[in-house]
């Protein structure tokens, strides 16, 4: 009797348990047989043949619940640290540095990040992007019907720069300028004004002088025209007789004319104007330049090449009528001399004569008056053609010694007219009250010449040894 109160008392202890629900069963259960009611056990006293089939039942109940367990879904871990980009203070609107695609297109925005290999879509309108997992078996609605080119293009690789280009045997020579086209109507008068000329050259009476006038202004204004300017330039005996129209003067049967319809302002109109900014008539000109300028002319004893150079000089006394004459003589021969510079030989023809020395002559007729326009043209010809590479000059030709100081140009005075002095001659004339703007720029181009370094000192240089 005491057995079985002890049992019905941990029974009911047991039962208690399990109505509150505390602990699974199987946990708290130490002998199997109190997972059954007190009828079972009851029973077992009388049929003892159930024992194996109950511990069947407790071992299939287990397995059905670590099954059951095993199947259900497992609990998700917590989200790695995402790096977000937040613009406001308002946490809805932040968004991840790195863009996360999906299936769908969703907007990129303009400081994300996007992974490689993604199907990303640009509007060209708004600006925005879009981008989704790259799906390729997809295809785009836009582009049906469109033809599909599949070609490979082979891009040969460059070939290599050569140092100086292959010329085939027998080839023309280059030619930089290019071919001159005759007009489609050419002017009837032109032969005949060139006859006109030359006759005139040759033998002056035997021309009047309305005749002559007439075929020089035919030729002034054809002389602009690069044909006929070529055309011009060209004939060696029509150069020959400009020169000497232009030497000879003006010669009217008596009458007073204007200086613009004098014949040797013509003369030297056409001369200047055959050759400017039309480089192979300068080369037609240079190229039988000997011959023409060793010849004489009829009214001068000297040579050509003689009066050019050397009658550029002033030699009057200022003030004087033959003063202003040769004013307008210096004129006519600068316009000439100004339109040939362009020839590198002639160039150097001129600096190996006295032609420097006739520059520096009219540089320093200061007399305010009508050899002021001449001074003026004589300093840009030497800046624009031996000084200032701003207007095409090229340097290190001029000056060729080294300026001296004052004290010998001083004591030759005016009869220092060699390149050494020319510093020293302009200084002079730029510190003189109301001195021409142009004086003080010729001598600020020369001193830059002589400056270490420049082409001009470089020369000098190679000149004293």
């Amino acid at each position: 009797m005491r057995r079985e109160s002890r049992r019905g008392s941990t029974i009911s202890k047991l039962d208690r348990r399990i109505a509150l629900g505390t602990r699974p069963l199987l946990t708290y259960l130490p002998n199997p047989r109190l997972l059954f009611p007190h009828s079972l056990i009851m029973a077992k006293k009388s049929q003892r043949g159930l024992r194996p089939w109950v511990f069947s039942l407790a071992f299939i109940f287990v397995i059905f619940a670590s099954l059951v367990s095993a199947s259900s879904p497992p609990v998700a871990s917590p989200a790695a640290e995402v790096e977000l980009i937040c613009h406001t203070n308002n946490p809805a609107e932040c968004y991840p540095k790195l863009f996360s695609p999906t299936e769908e297109f969703q907007v990129v925005h303009d400081d994300q990040d996007i992974p490689p290999g993604l199907h990303v879509q640009l509007d060209v309108q708004t600006g925005k992007k879009q981008a989704k997992i790259y799906d390729p078996s997809e295809e785009n609605p836009a582009l049906a019907g469109l033809p599909v080119n599949q070609e490979v293009i082979v891009v040969d690789p460059e070939a290599p720069e050569e140092s100086e280009p292959s010329i085939r045997a027998g080839a023309p020579a280059y030619e930089p300028v290019g071919m001159v086209k005759a007009p489609r109507e050419k002017s009837a008068d032109f032969s005949q004004a060139l006859q006109t000329v030359q006759m005139a050259a040759a033998r002056r009476q035997s021309v009047k002088t309305s005749v002559l006038d007439g075929a020089l202004q035919i030729l002034e204004d054809l002389s602009h025209d690069m044909y006929y300017g070529l055309q011009i330039a060209e004939d060696a005996e029509t150069v020959h007789s400009l020169f000497c129209l232009l030497f000879e003067g003006d010669d009217a049967e008596g009458e007073e004319r204007p200086f613009a319809e004098r014949v040797d302002l013509l003369a030297s109109t056409i001369l200047s104007a055959s050759v400017g900014n039309n480089p192979r008539a300068l080369t037609a000109i240079e190229s039988h330049w000997d011959s023409i300028t060793a010849k004489q002319c009829k009214a001068s004893p000297h040579s050509i090449k003689t009066e050019l150079y050397y009658r550029l000089a002033p030699t009057s006394e200022p003030g004087t009528a033959y003063d202003a004459e040769e004013a307008e003589v210096a004129r006519i021969y600068l316009a000439v001399i100004s339109g040939l510079f362009k020839s590198p030989k002639i160039r150097a023809e001129f600096l190996e004569s006295t032609g420097m020395q006739s520059f520096l002559q009219i540089l320093l007729r200061d007399d305010g008056g009508v050899w002021e326009p001449r001074r003026a043209k004589v300093a840009r010809i030497v800046s624009d053609t031996f000084l200032d590479e701003d207007f095409g000059a090229t340097q290190g030709l001029w000056p060729t010694k080294q300026q001296l100081m004052a004290g010998y140009c001083t004591e030759e005075g005016p009869q220092a007219l060699g390149d050494e002095c020319w510093e020293y001659h302009l200084k002079t004339i730029s510190g003189r009250a109301g001195a021409p703007d142009w004086s003080g720029r010729l001598l600020s181009l020369i001193r830059e010449a002589q400056m270490p370094g420049s082409k001009a000192e470089k020369l000098l240089k190679h000149t004293e040894l």
